[in-house]
């Protein structure tokens, strides 16, 4: 029968001090129990990629002095052939699992098996079906079911089927119960973990560092900063345990030596370890001279270690091998060092891996050549869920044009992410469909296909929305309940389909799986404030993640979003640097701001953040967009062009940076190639309204009024709300004098800008010549020159309305006055007055033929 000892240690911030003691070199041990092969996996992490899990002190620390023990002679000798150490970055989820599935395939009966795991243990919600996860290096701060958290479930087939499948007998080690704050903290995760580890593994010997409502210790004062358990748990092996002297460490031993130990070495804190399961059980044989060295404190756990430098099995094989294959073999390796998983095809690790899978000569090898492709085809998707998972990519706001239909960057992913549902698949067929990954593996694959077709368009498309939501779906059939691609199916909803009623449903879906998950209460509030203006409801949201984190700064970006929909530009401004005092590094908050200080007129600041936002990535496309925008309103041309063109660099299809390029050709004259930029716009995206608007406007410019018509229509076609095409377009049928088509666009121009003169003076000259209301005309007038008394346009318009009124004196007053202000203007050419039906009356008049002459004495010679 085998043993399979099993040591997971998930360790504590909790921290004593003082002395470490004092120790010398171990000598060779005289194995008493039968004669077995003994194989270990050693895990340890103190140092979490995620900085939303708090780091261990000694958790490594502990986990490689358990390695030195298992290398040195007391401990077995292990060679790289016996024993898998896996230490913070290399300890992945990807890689655990693949130095589990080495004991599955390795361990023979009457072997021996040992997993050692030191690092943080979470349950994210009490329920049965979450009985909790080990966190791997790679593990998110939230949604551990995305990966990078090994389920304790897994952990459980992994053990029946070594103790059932081989006899086994099975020892799990255990310190679940740690400090820090998780995403389980508030309802004690870190217990219910330890409580449902004591619990997975019915029929099997089971110690856990302490009791479920008890924190485990570490400090200094063991071996100069070690766990309390761990320490005295290796110290028990080598024999300080063995109580009858009878040169055994048995179970009862052990636990006795833990008990007495640990607990009186933490007081005044308490820590008791629990033992559960056959105490007769000999652990371990005793080396009598090493441990009357160790009792008289000649040595000590830091000095142990003695390295094996035998060849290992992969050599041994290799060396048989002609050269062709070696280097075919040396060629795989690299390639998956290199991250070439799956491209390019004719150098990438899965050709060198079919290639070599059938040369039969390698059949040892086969075995882990498949773990470890499976291993990493996994590791950078998990890397990029993460940062998916913990950085909210819908809460930068674009710079631009605030209507409702502004198109969404479309985003690029780069080849290696688009073969991410690949790379899944293929760990998924290699590993096969009886692993216990597997399921998770085709979750995943469909999760990443779903995204990526979502994401990389999120501008209104049924047909997208339709073909990602299926894709979710099909996810959703391999791991359900799982709240990430809820929270994608509620943005999808949101933005491809607008449905706002599934978009919520689905969003409080992911809030019901993971309740204190932050991220779709902020992206449920930006979709209600940005795209549907349901303020109350997004205030509601926003309201809701503040109780449950005020101190996330997603949460204050979410709250400062809404703000600018709001146009509450002071508090947005508040928002945003109470984000930036909790996360400095978040690039943004720094955008955001920025734009705030664009609106609120303060360009210094805007150009600092806005630099400052690059400075912190400055691969993001939408901040330099940001930039670019501030600079054409500052009409800082050329620097607007420059970093515009880096933005349309980084995302050749960012259709907002493209149009704002195109503004800022106009805007510096260059209107041939602002033509051009918008007609290249409109092939990407015949739905831009704001490549449709800017150009129809330079058309009305030229006054090639059949283009502009043409497409300031489509733009309102688009978006009905779009009103700077609204006001183009009824600008367009003024200087056509189609007054009836130019009254309902002068309308919603002049509501949507109350304060513009020009709007003002033209709706009032449309109700002039419609004689609706001479009235309504006269009040257009009066508003457009109480904004502006030097406009000259109204004067004329003016002069018009008071011919219509049968008031000519008044008529050659405000005319004059409009060509004392406005001599020079296109409205005041001579040519345009000389043709304008308005004026044909006056213009029978001597008094025409003087102010020509006056105003044009070039013209009137």
């Amino acid at each position: 029968m085998k043993l399979y000892l099993i040591l997971i240690s998930i360790l504590t911030n909790v921290s004593l001090y003082s002395q470490s003691k004092g120790v010398s070199q171990l000598q060779t041990v005289n194995s008493k129990l039968p004669a077995t092969s003994t194989y270990a996996v050693v895990i340890g992490i103190s140092d979490y990629q995620d900085g939303g899990i708090p780091d261990l002190r000694f958790a490594d620390k502990d986990a490689e002095a358990f390695a030195n023990y298992l290398r040195s002679s007391a401990g077995g000798k292990l060679d790289k052939d016996h024993l898998k150490v896996l230490i913070n970055q290399q300890a992945t989820m990807a890689q655990f699992a693949n130095a589990l599935d080495w004991l599955w395939e390795i361990c023979k009966e009457g072997d021996q098996a040992i997993i050692y795991f030191s690092g943080h243990g979470d349950v994210e919600k009490k329920s049965l079906t979450q009985p909790g996860f080990l966190l791997c290096w790679d593990a998110p701060a939230r949604v551990y079911m995305a990966g990078g958290a090994f389920a304790l479930p897994m952990l459980q087939e992994v053990v029946s089927t070594l103790s059932t499948q081989n006899k086994a007998m099975v020892i799990v080690i255990t310190d679940a119960c740690h400090s820090g704050k998780l995403a389980g903290s508030e309802i004690y995760g870190a217990q219910l973990t330890g409580q449902n580890l004591a619990r997975q593994y019915a029929n099997e010997i089971k110690m856990l560092s302490c009791q479920p409502n008890e924190y485990s210790i570490e400090g200094e004062q063991w071996g100069g900063g070690r766990g309390a358990f761990s320490y005295n748990l290796i110290d028990g092996l080598y024999g300080l345990a063995d109580g009858n002297k009878d040169l055994f460490v048995s179970l009862q031993e052990l636990s006795r030596y833990l008990e007495d130990h640990v607990t009186t070495e933490v007081a005044p804190m308490v820590q008791v370890p629990m033992i559960i399961g056959n105490r007769i059980t000999r652990l371990s044989s005793v080396d009598t001279k090493f441990l009357e060295n160790l009792s008289s404190g000649k040595i000590n756990q830091t000095q142990i270690f003695s390295p094996v430098d035998s060849r290992g099995m992969e050599d041994e094989i290799l060396a048989d091998m002609d050269t062709t294959i070696q280097e075919l073999y040396q060629l795989f390796k690299i390639a998956l060092q290199d991250k070439r998983l799956l491209l390019p095809l004719n150098a990438c690790a899965n050709t060198y891996y079919d290639k070599l899978i059938g040369e039969s000569k390698l059949q040892r090898l086969h075995s882990s050549m498949t773990r470890n492709f499976a291993a990493a085809l996994q590791d950078d998707a998990q890397q990029t869920m993460n940062r998916w998972l913990s950085i909210d990519i819908h809460q930068t706001v674009q710079s631009g044009s605030k209507n409702k239909s502004e198109n969404i960057p479309i985003k690029v992913f780069s080849d290696r992410v688009k073969s991410y549902p690949s790379c899944l698949e293929r760990a998924a067929v290699l590993l096969g469909q009886d692993h216990y990954l597997y399921t998770t593996l085709m979750a995943r694959k469909y999760f990443f296909e779903g995204f990526l077709l979502a994401n990389g368009n999120r501008n209104p498309s049924k047909e997208i929305g339709e073909k990602a939501i299926e894709k979710f779906q099909q996810s959703l059939q391999w791991q359900a309940e799982h709240p990430a691609v809820f929270w994608q199916m509620s943005q999808i909803y949101g933005y491809q389909l607008l449905l706002p009623d599934s978009m919520e449903l689905f969003a409080k879906k992911a809030m019901e799986v993971y309740p204190r998950w932050i991220v779709p209460y902020t992206t449920l509030a930006f979709n209600f404030s940005q795209k549907y203006k349901f303020f109350e409801k997004a205030k509601l949201y926003l309201d809701q993640a503040m109780n449950l984190d005020s101190s996330s700064d997603k949460v204050w970006i979410g709250l400062g979003v809404y703000h600018i929909w709001k146009k509450e530009y002071k508090k947005a401004e508040d928002a945003f640097i109470k984000s930036i005092q909790l996360d400095s590094t978040v690039s943004d908050a720094y955008n955001n701001l920025g734009l705030v200080y664009i609106n609120m007129g303060k360009y210094d600041l805007a150009e600092k953040n806005l630099q400052k936002s690059i400075q912190l990535d400055s691969t993001n496309s939408l901040q330099y967009n940001t930039l670019g925008f501030l600079y054409n309103n500052i009409r800082r041309y050329p620097e607007a062009e420059q970093v515009l063109l880096k933005a349309i660099q980084l995302n050749s299809n960012y259709i907002e940076a493209q149009v704002n390029l195109g503004v800022t050709y106009y805007l510096s004259g260059r209107n041939q190639e602002a033509e051009k930029v918008f007609l290249e716009v409109i092939q990407l995206d015949s739905t831009s309204v704001q490549a449709l608007g800017n150009l129809g406007n330079i058309y009305r410019k030229r006054s090639n009024y059949p283009d502009a018509e043409k497409y300031l229509r489509k733009a309102i076609q688009i978006d009905s709300n779009f009103f700077q095409a609204s006001a183009n377009l009824g600008l367009v049928y003024h200087k056509l004098r189609q007054w009836k088509e130019a009254s309902p666009f002068m309308q919603k121009a002049v509501k949507a800008l109350p304060k513009n003169e020009l709007l003002q003076a033209v709706l009032g000259d449309v109700y002039a010549h419609l004689d609706l209301d001479i009235d309504k005309a006269q009040s257009c007038f009066e508003k457009a020159i109480e904004l502006d008394p030097e406009y000259p346009d109204t004067y004329r318009y003016y002069a018009n309305l008071s011919l219509r009124k049968n008031q000519t004196e008044a008529a050659w007053t405000y005319l004059e006055k409009g060509l004392e202000k406005g001599v020079g203007e296109d409205q005041f050419a001579f040519e345009d007055l000389q043709a304008d039906p308005d004026f044909e009356v006056m213009r029978k008049d001597l008094k025409w033929k003087t102010l020509m002459q006056k105003y044009f004495p070039d013209k009137m010679k």
